[in-house]
This record gives structure tokens, sequence and C-alpha cells, in this order.
């Protein structure tokens, strides 16, 4: 029988200053606890052989890698060989984690200071590799803010972070001189935002798709900001920010414009809602399953629904996630997305947010906004009559906009 790689006991400063491997999976399993769970895996043969880059090819490759993640030693003094590695590592846990409520904080290692090691090494080859094979990484499981266009297949904010990881690299191989190696990732990002432009355009010109437009209007802001975050090394006058910077704002004219749509739809009717949703990071019950990944807002009456009637949460921790939402609404002002997870909570609980017992389980400054008249109102707008008005609104702002046809 094939025994699993022991853990490596881990030490202060465990990886050359960075936070160490097993640190690293620890914090995807505090944040979805099921992920390497492994009845949730398909079924799987002999777990594989190799190095954590090697283990990273194929679509379920972030989870090899996490699983594999013993064999990756401690290190105060890694070699270069062992920091691709921990790129691999750091790219995996970053993409299981972005969707979920609490994120790993690898940004920073994975858009630039991994990337810099690597210039005038051997490495940079292998991480341009591993940035490119992420485009392979199926993201169905960690993610339920995604958006299915017919014939361009799943845009998500996992693309951003993706973009951001081949920005990262484009500036180091251009500083290394490695100029095939930058043309590849070039042509990967340059291919990326011609998808999901293709995508927005498409969707503009199907009446009836106003609300999947809307959630793609907050991806593809998004990722223009990830793209940002990636060439932020580059410095603001390179070709490179030229080419590529911007997008939301200063992007007319590049892939037909529909960044800068997208940024325009997004900020009319939905730049309240946010993306980090803090309130409900306190909740630990809603990393417990898949089911409760939080989708793109404002649309979460569904999910409020699936809060009120799943039974991987308790009495007592439906309540804390009530209590959550009703905060939250109150720290996050304009935002409409709580309310609709409420009002889909209120229709789908047997006594709705008027049942006594989640009334006790709350504060009393819970309750009190639970009772209030502006929160009754607004969550007493049946899921019909909202999401027909946002896509109403959503229809106008693109007829004002003669260019809105354009194709990519």
């Amino acid at each position: 029988m094939h025994s699993e790689p022991q853990p490596v006991p881990e030490r202060s400063g465990a990886f050359g200053g960075f936070i160490g491997p097993r640190t690293l999976v620890a914090q995807v399993e505090n944040a979805l606890p099921w992920l390497l769970a492994p009845e949730f895996a398909e079924s799987e043969s002999a777990p594989r052989s190799g190095s954590l880059a090697e283990l990273a090819a194929g679509r379920l490759g972030w989870r090899h890698v996490l699983r594999g993640a013993d064999r990756l030693a401690p290190s105060d003094d890694p070699t270069p060989a062992q920091r691709t590695e921990y790129f691999a590592l750091c790219l995996a846990a970053h993409f299981a984690s972005a969707a979920s409520f609490v994120p790993t904080d690898v940004d920073t290692k994975i858009r630039r200071a991994l990337w810099n090691d690597a210039v005038g090494t051997p490495e940079l080859a292998r991480m341009r590799a591993l940035a490119l094979g992420l485009a392979a990484w199926d993201v169905s499981a960690v993610s339920a803010r995604q958006v299915r266009v017919e014939s361009m297949g799943v845009v998500s904010g996992h693309d951003g972070e993706r973009l951001s990881v081949l920005c990262g690299g484009l500036v180091a191989s251009l500083r290394a001189r490695e100029n095939e190696g930058a043309a590849a990732l070039e042509a990967a990002i340059e291919e990326e935002l011609a998808r999901e432009a293709r995508a927005f355009a498409q969707l503009e010109r199907a009446p009836g798709g106003e609300l999947d437009l809307l959630r793609l209007a907050a991806v593809l802001t998004h990722n223009a900001g990830d793209l940002m975050q990636g060439l932020a090394s580059a410095g603001r006058v390179s070709l490179l920010a030229e080419r590529f910077g911007d997008l939301a704002r200063a992007g007319p004219t590049r892939y037909g414009g529909a960044f800068a749509r997208a940024a325009a739809l997004y900020r009319a009717l939905l730049a309240s809602e946010g993306h980090r949703n803090y309130p409900l990071r306190g909740p630990r019950a809603l990393r417990r399953v898949p089911e409760l990944l939080l989708p793109i807002a404002p649309m979460l009456d569904e999910w409020g629904e699936r809060v009120a009637t799943t039974r991987a949460l308790s009495a007592r921790e439906r309540a804390e996630v009530v209590e959550a939402l009703a905060q939250g609404c109150t720290k996050l002002p304009g935002q409409q997305g709580y309310y609709r997870a409420l009002a889909g909570f209120a229709r789908a609980h047997p006594r709705g947010l008027d049942d006594p017992d989640l009334a006790r389980r709350c504060a009393a400054s819970t309750r009190r906004l639970l009772r209030g008249s502006d929160l009754r109102r607004k969550v007493a707008v049946p899921r019909a009559s909202f999401e027909s008005q946002l896509a109403k609104r959503a229809r106008a702002l693109i007829s004002r906009r003669p260019s809105s046809r354009a194709t990519p």
C-alpha cells in the first residue's frame, strides 16, 4: 500500500522569509475545509509522483499540488529550484481560495516577488511554463463567481488572477531579455483579453441576458484591475502599460472598448457591492460546503435560499449568517446583495425573518435591524421584480451607447 508523505515540521520563517508550505496549505483548509477531503475528489489512482511543478499539469493540477505540498521541505535559504516549487504551491493555494471568504494572501509573491527572484536563473522558464499552464486548471470546484458564455466558455475572476501572474512573468522575462519567453506570455495575455472582450460583446447583443452581462461586467472590471496589479512593477509609462494598462478607464479603443463599457456598467449599477465580503468572514460555517460559495452580487436570492435550507448549517449557524448579512447591510452603504440574500432566506425559511428562535439567537442590535422598516421594505421586493428592474436598467445603459454593438 502506498503511504502518503509525512508532513515536514515547520520553523519560523519557514521558506526564505515567506510563509511555510504547510502553513499555506493549512490556510486553504481553513478557507475550504472540504476541498482536500478524499471524498471530494474525482476517483483518483495512486498519488502522483514528481515535483510540484510536474503535479501542476492538467485541470486538477491545483489540487494535486496542494495534496503534494509535503514534498516541499521548509528552508531558510531555498535554492532557485525550490523557489519554483514554492511558486507552484502559491499558485495552487491562491487558485483554490481566491473566491472563498478568506483567500490566501500570496498575491504579491505570484505577481512580483518570486518572478523577480528568478531573473537570471534557468528557473524563469519553468515558472513561465507553470503560468501558461494555469489556463488548463478547472475553476468550477472553487468558485461560484463565473459566467458561461456560449462558444466562449467560462469567464471568471480567476482569469484576472491568471492575467496578473502572466503579466508578472512578462515583466520579469523582459528584464531578463528572454524575448521568446516574453512573447509567449504576451500572446497568452492578448488571447485572454480578446476572449473576454468577445464574450462581453456577445452578451451585449443578446436581449434577455442582461443579468449575465452584469455579472460579466463585474468580472471584467476586476480582471482589468488584476492586470494593472501584475503590471505595477513595469512602470506607468512603459509600452506594456500603454498596451494592457487601465483598460477599465482608458481603453475605449482597445479590445473593441469592451472593458471600458463593462467598467461603465459596473460603476453605474454594481460598484457598491464590493467583492471582498468582509462581513461574511465571521460565520465560519459558510466555509463548510461548496454550495455556500458566494456568487456575484447583487443576485444573491438563490444563495440566501440555500443558507435557509442547507443541512450543513445548524440553527445557531444560520442565525450567525443572518446576523452577518444584516450587519453587513449597514457597513456597505448602497449595496443590495445582502438584502437580496436576506430576501431569499426569508422566502425559503419556514418562518422567515420572524422566526422567534432565529431572533433569540441574534444580538439585540441585529433584532432591531431585522425589524427595521428600511430592511423590511427592501427584503419584501420579490426576486423577479428586483432582477427585472436591474435588467431594464442595464439594457437602458447599453442602448445609450452606439459603440456597444461593435465587435472586438
